[in-house]
């Protein structure tokens, strides 16, 4: 981990270290739904607060999912059988889902520039001419690997509708169960954070990392395409979450929930930017530094903001120069460790 003290000042007055990473200026704080003892007025401000919880992204999220729901999924008599008409509508659907959420993200903040590299993390654009990424381009690089991640979003939605469609499913509705219904939904991004936590230490595992999650780690600088640009084998682990509607009761809107966060998510944590600028008065904050801290330090922050994982297990970083100087201890003990570890062969 370098040490980033020689700074320089941007086109737009941000304070940039000698490799060209602006910071915010706030810490990372994690969300405070399991702290102890419990604090009832930061929970309700992050519930209700803007940004918070459920605005924006939960409120974008339901309004996607409300409409793919009512107007481009099929009736579900057609999918008691596996038929690959209405398995190649939700595969379109999914398809140009995507290519809209991701598209609408990379227009404004990379192709377009609307807003330069105002609240950009990493100073530096997409790369070109890398013969690290496929096409020598990241941009169609990520494109080509997040769209092989929606098949296996659609293999997954596809085979859970079918089992659904054939009552093979623990099922609940808003009439019958209205209070666990909504209970569920509300659990779904924490049940996908906790998921997504112990998978992504698992392909961190060197083998694993070396043949699969690597591809995942080309990007340093990320885009909003970069989020799903994984190896097959992490979209099949990644999208697993979805499991879950196997064992515990649940509507396909739970499960469509499920799946629409964990397929377009990623645009947003890896957008590289802190916020979405529309003019000198208006800004849509983003605040996904400490993924972005993961993929520039690939060691720490596994997990997200309303799981405290990564600080139970001694993984979070913050993005304060304390941390930075606590890690860069920690990162030269393991090599001290590992190098007189291959010196006496053990």
């Amino acid at each position: 981990m370098p040490n980033d003290d020689k700074t320089s000042v941007d086109e737009h007055g941000q304070v940039r270290d000698r490799r060209g990473e602006w910071r915010s200026g706030r810490v990372v704080h994690l969300e405070p739904f399991l702290d102890f003892p419990l604090d009832v007025k930061r929970i309700v401000k992050t519930l209700f607060g803007f940004p918070g919880f459920f605005l924006p992204w939960f409120a974008i999220y339901m309004l996607v999912i409300g409409i793919s729901y009512a107007f481009f999924t099929p009736e579900l008599a057609r999918m008691q059988t596996f038929d690959l008409a209405w398995i190649a509508e939700i595969t379109a659907r999914n398809l140009i889902l995507l290519t809209i959420w991701n598209g609408a993200f990379h227009l404004w903040l990379y192709k377009y520039k609307m807003q330069g590299r105002k609240k950009k993390y990493n100073g530096k654009w997409m790369a070109k001419n890398n013969r690290i990424f496929l096409f020598n381009d990241q941009v169609y690089d990520n494109v080509f690997w997040s769209y092989s991640g929606a098949l296996f979003w659609s293999a997954y939605e596809c085979g859970l509708w079918w089992a659904y469609a054939n009552g093979l499913l623990p099922y609940i509705d808003f009439e019958t169960n209205p209070i666990w219904f909504v209970a569920a939904m509300l659990l779904v991004p924490f049940w996908r954070n906790f998921h997504f936590y112990w998978i992504h230490r698992l392909i961190h595992w060197q083998p694993l990392y070396d043949r699969v999650h690597y591809l995942h780690h080309k990007n340093v600088n990320v885009g909003p395409w970069s989020g799903m640009a994984m190896h097959p084998v992490e979209h099949i682990l990644y999208f697993s979450c979805m499991l879950i509607h196997l064992v515990v009761p649940s509507h396909p809107l739970h499960m469509m929930f499920n799946g629409f966060q964990t397929g377009l998510g990623p645009a947003v944590s890896h957008s590289g930017f802190d916020e979405i600028v529309f003019n000198d008065e208006v800004a849509l904050r983003n605040d996904r530094y400490m993924h972005y801290l993961h993929h520039k330090y690939h060691r720490v922050n596994y997990g997200e903001y309303n799981m405290p994982l990564d600080k139970w297990f001694g993984s979070f970083h913050d993005g304060s120069s304390e941390a930075d100087a606590h890690f860069r201890e920690v990162f030269k003990a393991r090599v001290k460790a590992r190098n007189n570890s291959v010196k006496t062969g053990a």
